[in-house]
């Protein structure tokens, strides 16, 4: 089977993707698992009472992420890299329209983050929250989900205002973009802008950091009770956002998830 170009976009930097870049994503965020997918579930505090007296995990924000920033991705089918794309220019606030045109001649993208910043929490703070903390009483759906070891959390979220775009040929050189064909891109919310030192680049710029990347740990449990957690693999799974129609409630219209047991042992704790 081919690889999801859009999982193994960040995976070489030990972070899963978020397929439409948003800004609200933050670490202690539960997720559902359906596939190759994970789907938003709820708040940590909405599924679990908290019995720690400690409170819940601090997270620590805004850290510069060297690891990641400034750093190119794989080449990435043009396609694939296209979506993605119009996906951060449109939650930047700018609009699609144009792209198409704009790379008709490439084959494949580059990307590179600049100015990341790092959200994380704290997992072995994490790891005693959960060991003293219980499922809600009415929370079945949670429960069921746990139990099949498709519930994750969040623990890192890495954002950036600026993504530079590289497009190549066939034979995989740069390929110059006109800078006239980007106008559309802007709107007039997203800056749009050559590098100086290299034509085939471009930087598009929104007015707040997205989320791009993750990490998250699944969690395990057995009859009712945490048995420890263990990590998300970088470019196993990608968030997916979901869309809902105006005036729909949260979750409304969303595929139910699909439970799949996993028979890897889980890492317990002492």
């Amino acid at each position: 089977m081919c690889r999801d170009p859009f999982l193994a976009g960040l995976e070489e930097f030990g972070y899963s993707v978020v397929r439409l870049p948003v800004s609200d994503l933050e670490p202690l965020e539960l997720l559902r698992r359906d596939g190759d997918d994970l789907e938003r579930f709820g708040r940590l505090t909405t599924v679990f009472d908290p019995r720690d007296p400690v409170g819940r995990p601090r997270v620590t924000r805004g850290r510069p992420a060297a690891s990641i920033s400034g750093r190119r991705t794989g080449r990435i089918e043009v396609g694939a890299g296209l979506s993605l794309l119009g996906g951060v220019i449109a939650a930047m606030g700018g609009s699609r329209i144009g792209i198409e045109d704009t790379y008709h001649a490439a084959r494949g993208i580059t990307f590179e983050f600049r100015e990341v910043t790092e959200d994380r929490a704290e997992l072995a703070a994490l790891d005693r929250w959960l060991a003293s903390a219980r499922l809600r009483d009415r929370a079945a759906s949670a429960a069921a989900l746990v139990e099949a070891g498709t519930l994750y959390v969040t623990t890192v979220v890495i954002r950036s205002r600026s993504l530079t775009v590289e497009a190549h040929d066939e034979q995989g050189a740069a390929l110059s973009v006109e800078a006239p064909a980007l106008a559309h891109a802007a709107d007039g919310r997203v800056h749009v802008s050559h590098d100086a030192d290299n034509a085939a680049a471009v930087t598009y710029t929104g007015r707040v950091p997205l989320a791009f990347g993750f990490r998250a740990v699944r969690l395990h449990y057995r009859h009712g009770r945490y048995a420890g957690s263990e990590p998300l693999d970088a470019g196993d799974a990608g968030l997916r956002i979901l869309r809902r129609a105006p005036g729909a409630p949260s979750g409304a219209g969303a595929p139910r998830a699909r439970p799949k047991l996993d028979r890897r042992r889980a890492q317990t704790h002492a």
